[in-house]
């Protein structure tokens, strides 16, 4: 290739490739910065307070578009291992246990929501009076595996309590009330909500913790229980907190509990932190009697990272663009801002710096070398048609599109003419 044709082919190629470059970006970004619409969350025991919390989620993101898959297992003390494999296709969920370090660089949490007590209950007329007083008898609790059966399994054992499978059942906190009610264990263990807490669930396991067959067993050194386990923190059931008149419980139980946190992959999109973050605080900033109101969500409660925004959310509520517009408008607009922010401003200033100082912007440098573009294309096109004697097809189909282009513009002129 001679030097006029390098010339032709950089004045006429150049500023096409240069456009279909800057028409390729704009594509990436605007597909990159599309808002995720689904996610995948773990769940406990179908029908126990994680899969209660899961589904009452699910319906909450629902009306914003975003659809909510929900995997149970009942070993939920796994759901954080399964959250932080990057080969699992679980996203997130409600977990009530710690987490090892390895697991910090894998997952956040998006706040702890709720203070749920572990219930040590007996029948009335049992002759159980003290904790240590388990020891060798039938006991009813959550499924082997599960966070809830774990921290009571950390509790008993505690106490030098084994718990043996030939004198347990497992079922939900409803069939573990019903088990110690009815008399076929003569104890049950098992983590639920307090008193107190906006849910539909909650109302029937406090009825169901108000029977007056029941009675409850303190833990009495729940200060120190809570020192070798993160995710517990010493609470009190008060007196009256399932039925006010007569008062059930009779007194003051003192006990542990468990902070249930939701936690996510590292990767989770920004905008799903941003609704779920923003759900969380509408249902769970209640007060109970295990919290004040306001006090959760919260994340400070268990030792893991925290997602920024979900903090953010906590402190100063939900970003305008997603008061104002739809989630798929507002999370598209979020993402690409974020994204693309600091290159657009720095685009920005650069075309008004190039515009001050009286140099061409890009679009004028394309326009205004069109006729020198024109030029080198005829030219090359004659060289080419005294060479062959000839015109070729390629070359036809050229000069029909500088003639069509001319008279575009020769109308453009006349119209400006005439007016």
């Amino acid at each position: 290739m001679n030097s006029a044709n390098r010339w032709t082919w950089v004045f006429t190629f150049l500023p096409r490739a240069l456009t279909l470059v800057v028409g390729l970006a704009i594509v990436g970004a605007l597909s990159t910065s599309m808002p995720r619409t689904t996610i995948t969350l773990e769940a406990g025991t179908d029908g126990g307070l994680f899969d209660v919390m899961s589904h009452q989620l699910a319906d909450a993101l629902k009306p914003h578009g975003i659809d909510v898959d929900i995997v149970n297992r009942p070993d939920s003390l796994k759901i954080v291992d399964d959250i932080a494999d990057p080969e699992s296709a679980i996203d997130a969920g409600f977990i009530a246990s710690d987490a090892t370090k390895s697991d910090y660089a894998e997952i956040k949490q998006i706040g702890t929501v709720m203070l749920a007590p572990v219930y040590l209950i007996t029948h009335k007329d049992s002759d159980i009076r003290d904790i240590t007083e388990f020891k060798d008898r039938s006991i009813s609790l959550y499924p082997i595996g599960s966070a809830a059966w774990s921290a009571c399994d950390y509790v008993l054992e505690s106490y030098d309590i084994p718990i043996t499978s030939t004198q347990a059942e497992y079922g939900n906190g409803q069939k573990i009330v019903s088990n110690v009610s009815s008399g076929l264990t003569d104890v049950g263990c098992f983590i639920d909500v307090p008193s107190g807490t906006s849910m539909e669930y909650a109302d029937s396991i406090t009825q169901a913790l108000a029977n007056a067959d029941l009675r409850f067993i303190e833990i009495p050194q729940a200060i120190a229980l809570q020192s070798r386990k993160d995710f517990l923190r010493p609470l009190t059931v008060p007196s009256g907190a399932f039925n006010v008149h007569p008062p059930r419980p009779l007194t003051d139980i003192a006990t542990t509990g468990a902070s249930i946190t939701f936690v996510a992959k590292d990767s989770l999109p920004r905008e799903l932190v941003t609704m779920i973050s923003n759900i969380l605080a509408e249902e769970y900033r209640g007060a109970t009697s295990a919290n004040f109101a306001g006090e959760l969500p919260a994340t400070n409660y268990v030792n893991l990272p925290v997602f920024s925004k979900a903090r953010d959310i906590y402190s100063n509520g939900l970003p305008w663009m997603y008061e104002r517009f739809s989630f798929g408008t507002a999370s598209f607009l979020d993402k690409f801002i974020n994204q693309y922010g600091i290159a657009l401003t720095l685009l920005f200033l650069f075309l008004s710096a190039a515009d001050v100082a009286g140099l061409p912007l890009p679009y004028e440098l394309i326009v205004g070398s069109r006729p020198k573009r024109m030029r080198l294309m005829i030219d090359s096109i004659d060289r080419r048609v005294q060479q062959s004697g000839r015109l070729s097809r390629r070359d036809q189909r050229k000069l029909a599109m500088f003639e069509s282009g001319w008279r575009k513009n020769l109308q453009g002129l006349m119209v400006l003419r005439i007016n």
